[in-house]
Parts: structure tokens; C-alpha cells; sequence
């Protein structure tokens, strides 16, 4: 049945792929309309996840020192 797997064992099985069967993985599914534009933003959230940030308010604070009107 299909969406039965996990995520872990979907991502298990294509590590366990070679180099050119995950090529060809990644081939199909960029032909799938819209699935190429849906992983680059999973890609761009997951990057800026591992970003480092600061707290709202000290942002606002560099602002206000700038002398941007808040």
C-alpha cells in the first residue's frame, strides 16, 4: 500500500541504491510536476534551520540602533 512506509525506510533504501540508480531515481522524480519545486524548499527550510539566529527582540534592538523607526 502505498505512503505505508516509513520515512526511515525510504530513505534506507535509497542509500542502499548505487550512484547511477539514484541518478535515475532523481530523474524520474524531477519529471513529476511540482515535486522538484516542493524539495527545494524542504532543502531551503532545512538550511536555514541549521543557521544560526538570535533572539527577536536583540534583532529589533540592532534595528532600533541603526536608527530604523519601529
Amino acid at each position: 500500500m502505498p505512503g505505508s512506509q516509513s520515512v526511515e525506510e525510504i530513505a534506507s533504501a535509497i542509500e542502499q541504491l548505487d550512484q547511477a540508480q539514484r541518478e535515475a531515481l532523481l530523474l524520474r522524480m524531477a519529471k513529476i510536476d511540482g515535486l522538484l519545486e516542493e524539495l527545494e524548499d524542504m532543502a531551503d527550510v532545512i538550511r536555514a534551520q541549521m543557521e544560526p539566529s538570535k533572539p527577536f527582540d536583540d534583532f529589533l534592538s540592532e534595528l532600533r540602533a541603526e536608527g530604523h523607526d519601529l
